[in-house]
């Protein structure tokens, strides 16, 4: 073959490259739309809603406010340790759906029932799913102040024995972005492949992602 004709081919086939290349880099980086947010499950607000700060501790017995939210990604989930079936099925669903991802939010398990949700109980029912999970509680007032901000209702249910109950809550993951601000939520059911497409891509362009300054571990 001809030299020349060799160098034009040559020429062509990295001009494809490039061009595809440039291609599959846009579909990649390309901001995912509202539709195929909710498609997976998540609903993300227009504009990210600032948090008051609050009072709680942690399963170390920690104090903990509005700052610890800050500087990551965070996974809010108000729940409790006794809940039958919600609770341990959305846990279960975030450890396997973060198992294998390079991004890594905090999980955080807000105590809906402080009553029985010491620090200690929070700490061993967290462990048992994943041990970088995190847990908070603290009083009824100041867990109440937190849920508002993040539209969860959550109520006491009277059990059918004496002095028995559960309580009542919604099952949504709460999104803060990594400026401690409200992002929006994830809407059960929760499925571990959809989370882990949420987190792996669509959290990456919520508020100012592409700032260095906002980590995202």
């Amino acid at each position: 073959m001809d030299n020349s004709i060799r160098r034009t081919l040559l020429w062509i086939a990295a001009f494809i490259c490039l061009v595809l290349g440039a291609l599959f880099a846009n579909i990649v980086t390309r901001e995912p739309s509202q539709e195929q947010l909710q498609s997976l499950g998540y609903y993300r607000f227009e504009s990210p809603r600032p948090l008051s700060d609050f009072e709680l501790i942690d399963h170390e017995e920690n104090p903990v406010g509005h700052s610890s939210l800050k500087n990551r990604w965070s996974l809010l989930f108000l729940g409790f340790t006794y809940c039958p079936d919600v609770c341990p099925t959305t846990l279960a669903v975030l450890s396997n759906a973060l198992a294998d991802t390079g991004i890594r939010p905090q999980v955080i398990l807000v105590s809906v029932d402080p009553e029985r949700d010491s620090p200690q109980v929070l700490a061993r029912y967290i462990k048992s799913f994943d041990p970088e999970f995190r847990g908070y509680t603290g009083t009824f007032d100041n867990l109440i102040g937190l849920a508002t901000q993040v539209n969860v209702a959550f109520g006491k249910v009277p059990g059918r024995e004496p002095s028995t109950y559960s309580v009542d809550h919604s099952a949504n993951i709460i999104v803060i972005n990594p400026e401690g601000k409200y992002a929006g939520f994830i809407r059960s059911p929760h499925q571990p492949q959809n989370i882990r497409a949420i987190v792996s891509t669509c959290l990456l362009y919520t508020s100012d992602a592409a700032d260095d300054s906002l980590r995202v571990d």
